[in-house]
């Protein structure tokens, strides 16, 4: 580079990494088109042609004949950008799953008579976190403690309906996860909570659904309507739900994936994960519209069972969003209630499939005798 200045240096080395960046994230994304559908790679192609062109007439306009370029060129660096722009979500929850995962509680506090551990919960999640899960509940039979557990009891009739009305989307909420579940390639909570039913058939005392029902959820919600006018307002302006409820980004997903090939799949359990990754990291901040009803009344509730109960050691598994509100409401009755230990548990993450080989004939070979 004999004359070149270092400032023309610098800009030639630039430019050469900012096009092997650009090379290399096109040839990373571009699998993403033709996964998802191939009529996205069509839009996409023909959305970089109206959008080169456009650029390439701008500059020409704007800059003269004699500055023009290669149109060709504006046109591969335009796709390759709108590809990169259609991947990157994709692979931003990827990262999101992996580098920044949801991460649950156990919390162990005690009041000095009482010890009470908290086991924050998420009703889809990798199948390892349940197993420890249920590792930890036989463990605190064994130590003597009396196991909580999440669930709202059904009431048939206005109970039932109220409850599918307004918080369950007008749907089975167990066939939904069951469903959620296989598309985001993790694990329900039920079916591993099935492992201690046997354990609840013998000692039926030690294990509690300890949760309101449906028609205690209803009656609190018209108690709110008639004397909290904060919550009459809000439930005004959120007015009545249609029937029936259109279908959201989860539902079209859980759609697409009943249909899709296999790489799609992929692709969904991706984006499955992704949002409900970002939906519980939400959880801890958004103010919606039922919590005075779905998180408010159900922790005073179970704490007005823990406090009544007379065994001293109990064991909590329920969603984490319950935890502040349950250790608020402890303290207010006693302010001696500490926390003893805190640790956190990785509750959901890519799903392993490892391939090994054996050397081992799978069907016995037989040999002839001499």
């Amino acid at each position: 580079m004999t004359g070149v200045s270092p400032a023309e240096r610098r800009r030639i080395s630039l430019t050469a990494i900012g096009e092997f960046l650009l090379v290399v994230l096109f040839v990373v994304s571009l699998p993403v088109l033709f996964i998802w559908t191939l009529w996205l790679f069509w839009a996409v192609l023909a959305t970089a042609l109206v959008l080169g062109l456009l650029v390439r007439g701008l500059a020409l306009l704007l800059m003269g004949s004699e500055r023009r370029g290669h149109t060709l060129a504006t046109l591969i660096l335009t796709f390759s950008l709108l590809t990169i722009a259609v991947a990157l979500p994709i692979y931003y929850l990827i990262y999101k799953v992996e580098a920044d995962p949801p991460l649950l509680p156990n919390v162990v506090l005690t009041n000095g008579e009482k010890t009470v551990v908290f086991q924050g919960m998420v009703h889809v999640g990798m199948e390892s976190f349940f197993k420890s899960v249920v590792y930890d509940l036989e463990s605190a039979l064994q130590s003597g403690y009396r196991l909580y557990y999440e669930g709202i009891r059904p009431s048939p009739g206005e109970g039932d309906d109220w409850y599918i009305a307004n918080q369950a989307g007008g749907r089975d909420l167990t066939e939904h996860f069951k469903t959620l579940s296989d598309a985001c390639g993790v694990t329900f909570q039920m079916d591993y909570f099935t492992l201690m039913e046997e354990s609840a058939r013998r000692n039926p005392g030690r294990h509690v659904v300890a949760d309101v029902t449906t028609l205690e959820m209803k009656q609190e919600y018209q108690r709110l309507i008639m004397n909290d006018p904060e919550f009459d307002e809000r439930m005004r302006r959120r007015g009545k739900l249609p029937e029936p409820r259109p279908p959201n980004l989860v539902d079209r997903l859980l759609d697409w994936h009943g249909r899709a090939n296999d790489s799609q799949r992929e692709l969904i359990g991706v984006l499955c994960r992704g949002f409900i990754s970002i939906a519980l990291d939400e959880d801890n901040i958004r103010d919606r519209d039922l919590d005075k009803v779905v998180l408010d009344f159900r922790n005073r509730k179970l704490v007005e069972r823990l406090l009544a109960d007379p065994a001293n050691k109990i064991y909590i598994t329920y969603g984490a969003a319950h935890l502040p509100g349950v250790v608020a409401l402890l303290r207010e009755q006693d302010p001696d209630w500490q926390i003893l230990s805190v640790k956190w548990v990785r509750g959901l993450a890519t799903p392993e499939n490892w391939e090994g080989s054996l050397d081992i004939p799978l069907i016995p070979v037989k040999t002839e005798l001499p």
